[in-house]
């Protein structure tokens, strides 16, 4: 976490610095001979005086004219909108783009936005803008080239992808709308002129991967599995979610001298990892695809199922559910369920990058999206039953210039004491397709429209497929899971790293029997505070506040066996004590030790036995990691960095306030089984905060092994 998070007398000394700062400047500006230059401020046209000015852009002016900005009665519009302070990106449609659109949608009865429906000129006026709030607004040297999304949703709450086409090497929004003039600068945003409407699909994630047409055989096994139902739009839920929680809309809380904003939207969206037949064919052996485009069916279907179900079978285990597709429990049931994630992940959600080992952000509201130093990975859980673990793990461009992202990809590190962690070599390569693992993400490039409303789908270049080789090699490393990950509500609500928020009882359906007085915050460094000198993995955090008692739902192990559960933390005077409780029922839970006081920093250890890796050669670091693991510590892991160091100061190695890790129990897990653990303030008091970051599953050989577990 932070140095610490709310100690406000760090930021009260750092804009006391800031004024200390600006005022020589101001005492110097006081002579007589000031030119009235100085005062000048520069004039430039809003995005609304831009528009006015173009002659061309004439319809997509009154559209937005027309179409407000919310619900109410009393809502702005667009129009207004754009010419009040902010920073906007803009794709503004011309009137050639506009017509095409309006032509189509009429077919070809008229050209006339006059003609569209209020939901159809809804569509295309908020589609077209993204409210990049106190960030800049996206110029072209923002933009991502190789079918990644912008970083913030537009005012549909929908990320826009990017390519860049090969042939003219003009940028494509959304696979079909051309930049032709770019970066036209207002005084409230940035403005660039597309030849097409920005449209993004308003299918499923299955229906959108059905009109694909090289994704035929996937396509059909979510539907004879019943998981094309799963992936459904959930419209109406959400829609209650807001309706209920109408009163709460654009409020605050108060927490630790910051006002968190209620969480308003619970947006339920899905991704999914999806073979094309080409690959079916190439690794399994499947035919290819006959398909009655009259009928709308594959007519060789039972001689493409035969192969897939015999692989399966083999692959995964026989089928005992006589054939019941639908049963989690037989063998095609669970191949496609390991495609599946609950959660809305675009590209540049697979992995969360912020304080890596070498990495530095720069700054902590727009990090870069170069100069990645080391492998970044994150887990998921999967659909079905059992639950899958999935790892998604992108290379740094150091090694990889496409930063490509791989699927199950285990691999040895140069993970000595005095190493740089860069991926050595690849573990259990020898069979792509048939194992499992390190299965390349294909990337996007526009060719295809794999942006649905409810999610994303992504081609990949082999089969996956869980096998008990999939299961040992993903559960014979040490797995540290980021607690954003293990909630779906927050991956496809576009929080993760760009919101902080409070939540509503009941809004994560990880996270059970919550209490009365359970408070649940998400924070992130730049959000709350500046290059706060946090500690937390991958710059964010949840802080549990009042008389919390709640049960949190962990991610599924790989294979059966022993694990060593631990917890990063970061401990502070703010925080409290914690009861922790484990068991295979959110009902029926154990204490796992004793109450935990996340107040205590390192010198409360007994014996004190922390010390600064500088001051030790490696025998000696060994021994001190040995002195904390016998008190029930560790400490963070080197690969954490802490927040604005440039990615070069380790929590680990943190002099003044070292990030450490706490060893919660060790317990035996099988891969069929769900697993809850339950936190309960052991203090009877209402300003206490429980911090939550990551937790770490350790298969016990490694713990017990010989060779001392790597430093990072």
């Amino acid at each position: 976490m932070k140095m610490n998070m709310f100690h406000i007398s760090r930021w009260a000394s750092y804009a006391a610095a800031l004024l200390m700062v600006a005022a020589p400047a101001a005492l110097t500006s006081c002579k007589e001979d000031i030119s009235e230059d100085a005062y000048a401020i520069k004039s430039m046209d809003t995005v609304s005086d831009m528009l006015a000015k173009r002659d061309d852009l004439s319809d997509i002016k009154a559209l937005f004219e027309e179409v407000k900005l919310g619900k109410s009665a009393n809502a702005s519009s667009l129009l207004s909108v754009l010419s009040a302070r902010g920073n906007y990106t803009v794709f503004a449609p011309n009137n050639d783009a506009v017509r095409a659109y309006v032509l189509e949608k009429t077919d070809g009865a008229s050209q006339s936005i006059a003609d569209l429906t209020y939901e159809q000129k809804e569509l295309i006026a908020q589609n077209c803008i993204i409210d990049n709030g106190s960030q800049n607004a996206y110029e072209l040297a923002d933009f991502p080239s190789n079918g990644g999304t912008f970083a913030t949703s537009n005012l549909k709450d929908r990320k826009l992808a990017c390519t860049q086409d090969e042939a003219d090497l003009l940028y494509v929004i959304n696979g079909t709308s051309k930049v032709i003039e770019n970066n036209l600068e207002a005084s409230n945003g940035m403005m660039h002129v597309v030849n097409a409407v920005i449209a993004p699909s308003t299918n499923s994630v299955a229906e959108l991967m059905g009109k694909a047409g090289n994704m035929r055989i996937m396509t059909k096994l979510l539907e004879i599995t019943g998981y094309a139902d799963s992936l459904k739009l959930r419209t109406q839920e959400e829609e209650t979610y807001e309706t209920e929680n109408l009163n709460n809309a654009g409020s605050t809380k108060r927490f630790a001298d910051f006002d968190f904003p209620f969480m308003e939207k619970r947006a339920l969206g899905y991704t999914a990892f999806v073979e094309p037949d080409d690959v079916f064919k190439s690794d399994w052996g499947v035919p290819e695809p006959i398909y009655d485009e009259a009928q709308g069916v594959i007519t060789n279907w039972d001689e493409i199922f035969k192969v897939i179900e015999e692989m399966c079978s083999t692959l995964i285990g026989a089928d005992t559910t006589s054939g019941d597709l639908t049963n989690p429990a037989n063998p095609v049931n669970q191949f496609v369920a390991y495609h599946l994630l609950d959660g809305s992940l675009s590209t540049d959600e697979f992995v969360h990058h912020f304080n890596e080992y070498g990495y530095n952000y720069v700054n902590a509201l727009e990090p870069a999206t170069k100069g990645y130093s080391v492998n970044v990975w994150d887990y998921y859980t999967t659909l079905g039953y059992p639950r899958g673990l999935l790892k998604i793990t992108q290379l740094p461009d150091r090694v990889d210039a496409e930063q490509s992202f791989y699927l199950n990809r285990v691999s040895v590190y140069d993970d000595g004491i005095t190493g740089d962690y860069h991926e050595i070599r690849v573990k259990n390569d020898n069979a792509p397709g048939q194992n499992g693992l390190n299965i390349k993400v294909r990337p996007t490039n526009g060719d295809f429209d794999n942006n649905a409303l409810n999610g994303f789908y992504y081609p990949i270049d082999n089969i996956l497929v869980i096998t008990p080789e999939t299961r040992q090699a993903l559960g014979s490393e040490r797995m540290r899971i980021d607690v954003t990950t293990m909630l779906p509500e927050l991956l496809s609500n576009d929080m993760r790293g760009r919101k902080v928020a409070y939540f509503p009882t009941g809004y994560f359906k990880g996270i059970m029997n919550e209490s009365s007085g359970t408070q649940i915050y998400y924070l992130q460094d730049g959000r709350v505070q500046i290059n706060g000198s946090w500690r937390d993995y991958q710059g964010d955090e949840f802080l549990f506040s009042g008389r919390y008692d709640f049960v949190l739902q962990l991610p599924p192990v790989p294979v059966a066996g022993t694990y060593e559960l631990r917890m990063g933390i970061s401990n502070n005077s703010l925080r409290g004590m914690v009861q922790i409780y484990f068991g295979d029922s959110p009902n029926t839970t154990t204490p796992v030790g004793l109450p935990i006081d996340q107040r205590e920093g390192k010198d409360q250890i007994p014996g004190n036995p922390w010390v600064k890796d500088d001051k030790l050669d490696e025998e000696a670091i060994r021994e001190n990691d040995r002195n904390l693991r016998n008190q029930g510590y560790m400490k963070g892991p080197n690969y954490i960095t802490v927040t604005g160091s440039e990615g070069k100061t380790p929590v680990r190695n943190q002099d003044s306030s070292p990030a450490l890790r706490r060893i919660l129990t060790t317990v035996y897990m099988e891969p069929g089984q769900t697993y809850f653990m339950r936190f309960k303030s052991a203090i009877e008091t209402d300003n206490t905060q429980f911090f939550v970051d990551y937790f770490e599953f350790v298969p016990y050989d490694i713990v017990t092994s010989t060779t001392p577990e790597d430093i990072w």
